[in-house]
């Protein structure tokens, strides 16, 4: 169901759905940034494989994907991009 706004409700509604998705990238960023750095140094293997690969890069995509589905279901809202006040003439 897409809902009705106004032009500033629109404009306020897309800068919150970006600056959600951009925490969500910087949390992503810094999860496998600081893991793999982190343990990269400590030589412990999992399974034949390093642990700070097992935990950054497969931990990461677990994260994304949890991240996005929050930012589906509380953030982000279908609304209508066109502005179609009563009255306008978009051709005008």
């Amino acid at each position: 169901m897409k809902m009705q706004m106004n032009r500033e409700q629109k404009e306020k509604q897309i800068r919150k759905e970006a600056k959600a998705t951009l925490i969500l990238f910087a949390i992503c960023f810094v999860w496998n940034v600081g893991f793999a750095y982190g343990l990269s140094g400590t030589g412990a293997r999992l399974f034949g494989l390093p642990v700070w690969w097992l935990i950054s890069t497969p931990g990461m995509f677990i994260i994304a994907v949890i991240g996005v589905v929050y930012l589906l279901k509380k953030v982000f809202v279908n609304f209508d991009l066109e502005d179609t006040e009563e009255g306008g003439d978009l051709n005008a």
